[in-house]
């Protein structure tokens, strides 16, 4: 009695383990059986879709370049911003929506000003022309502050991490390694700390390069940032010029003050 019992239990055992599920006349093994689809991950061009049918009528897309050239640069000069776009395509930084007035900056006096200023800089490239310099917000999300831009779509723009730029911020100071275009100097403020940074740029084979840096405190007592940024650096030979870094201030008032020397290195 105990043997057949025995089998019996086994060969249920057998048949539950064999058993298949039959659906509509057809027999499916579970194991095979669909899991639901996720979610599609929306591609760029249904991203900026919905963001052009949802945006408020005061808003326009960060990098809508129609409205920048029409609108912001008013035909003065047609910007070309294709290759920035395909940059940010290419890491999914897809644009945003901003406000129209947020393609206008601050002035100096912490005014704000809607009239897209330029700054000329004399010539950047060395090919005989004048450039001048002007300020766009981001044009993608992953773009954390403004970027400075130039007259000369040969010339790349200079991103920033800071959303209180100015085109004064960006300064000549002429063409230190003789090559036919001056070097720049850009202001780089945080927009609240003491503790400001003056950046040396040079432009070699179509991209920018950065010279050097020099700490400036702001509130040193003596030398303010744009009156007096002549006064900050000196030309003293091919490839060579010194600037006055105030990197702090001394528990008596004084700034901590000293002028540095840099060599520029010889493209090859």
């Amino acid at each position: 009695m105990r043997k057949l019992i025995f089998l019996a239990v086994f060969f249920s055992l057998i048949a539950c383990t064999n058993k298949a599920e039959k659906t509509d006349g057809k027999t499916i093994d579970r194991k095979e059986v669909a899991k639901p689809n996720s979610p599609k991950k929306l591609s760029r061009k249904q991203v900026v879709q919905n963001l052009k049918i949802n945006k408020p009528k005061n808003s326009i897309l960060s990098n809508d370049i129609q409205f920048i050239n029409d609108s912001i640069l008013e035909g003065k000069f047609k910007l070309d911003i294709s290759r920035y776009v395909l940059e940010n395509a290419k890491k999914e930084c897809f644009p945003t929506l901003v406000q129209k007035k947020a393609f206008y900056e601050y002035s100096l006096e912490a005014t704000k000003v809607f009239k897209k200023k330029f700054k000329t800089l004399g010539d950047l490239n060395g090919d005989g022309k004048k450039d001048s310099v002007f300020i766009l917000p981001g044009l993608g999300w992953c773009e954390e502050g403004q970027s400075y831009y130039f007259t000369d779509n040969q010339i790349p723009r200079i991103e920033s991490n800071s959303n209180c730029c100015h085109p004064e911020s960006i300064f000549s100071i002429g063409d230190i390694d003789e090559d036919g275009g001056n070097e720049i100097a850009e202001y780089n403020s945080s927009c609240a700390s003491n503790f400001k940074v003056f950046k040396i740029w040079t432009l070699k084979n179509g991209k920018w390069k950065l010279v050097d840096d020099f700490i400036f405190y702001f509130n040193n007592g003596k030398y303010e940032a744009f009156k007096d940024f002549h006064k900050l650096y000196k030309k003293i030979s091919k490839n060579k010029f010194k600037f006055l870094e105030i990197s702090d201030m001394r528990g008596d008032g004084n700034a901590v003050m000293e002028w540095k020397t840099v060599t520029m290195k010889i493209e090859k």
